[in-house]
Order: structure tokens, then sequence, then C-alpha cells
């Protein structure tokens, strides 16, 4: 009976101390929407567009919602898996100027609008769409 006793005890104790996942969980304000016309279009603008737009090398265009939402799955997977943007640069082997990678925080906040169900939010928050130089873009060429 002495056992059972501290046992209990201890159980209260361990229970005080230590609570559980569950407490406080619906305390917390629920985390922001993530909206592809807020987060995610600015990200596209700056580290995708150079490539996905209207007649340049990438297969589809990234700049309207219309365009990434077919997408949405194909660019989390691409892009958790660093296979965009393409950067073939070994990081072991020193610091690169303008490097073409996205920060954790440009990776995380893509995949959960995806697992938020991509929605488009507000179309009047989405940025202006970038401009691009046409034609040759690497200086002119001395031959």
């Amino acid at each position: 009976m002495r056992r059972l006793i501290v046992c209990w005890g201890l159980a209260l104790v361990a229970a005080a101390t230590f609570p559980s996942r569950m407490t406080g969980q619906n305390s917390a304000a629920p985390a922001r929407e993530v909206t592809f016309a807020k987060d995610v279009a600015p990200i596209l603008y700056k580290q995708c567009a150079y490539c996905h737009r209207p007649g340049e090398v990438a297969p589809f265009s990234l700049l309207t919602y219309k365009d990434a939402r077919p997408w949405a799955r194909a660019i989390r997977q691409a892009v958790t898996t660093r296979q965009m943007p393409p950067w073939n640069a070994d990081p072991h082997y020193g610091e690169f100027r303008d490097p073409r990678r996205l920060s954790e925080h440009e990776i995380a906040t893509i995949a959960s609008w995806v697992d938020g169900g991509a929605k488009e939010g507000n179309p009047a928050e989405t940025p202006p769409l970038p401009t691009f130089t046409d034609g040759w873009q690497i200086g002119e060429p001395d031959l």
C-alpha cells in the first residue's frame, strides 16, 4: 500500500512539473495564413522569375498566381530538396557573391503556402511584377 501511495505521489509531481504537450496549444495564437500575394510572390519574383517568365529558359512562368498554382506541389518539392533555384557551387570551397539560393525562411514559407492549400490571398497585396532587360544581358561582346 505504501508503494502505491509513493507511485501516485510521484505521478502527481511529474504531472505538475512536466505539463503535457497539449497544455497551452489552444491558447497560442494561430499562425498567420501564408498566401501567394503577400508571402510567396516576393520570393518568386526575387529568386525565380529571372528564368521562370515568358520567353526564358524555364518551362513555365511563375509571375502570377494563375501560373504558379498548378505547380505548387512541384515547387515545394524542388525548393525543399534544393534543386531550385539551381546553384551548383560547393559552399565548402569559399564564399560566392550573389548566390542563387533560398534561405531556410524562404523555403519554409513556400512549404507552408503549399501545405496550407496554396491560397492566393488578396490580389491587391501582390507586389508589382519585376522588370527585366530584354536581349543580351552580360555586357557587349568584344567580337
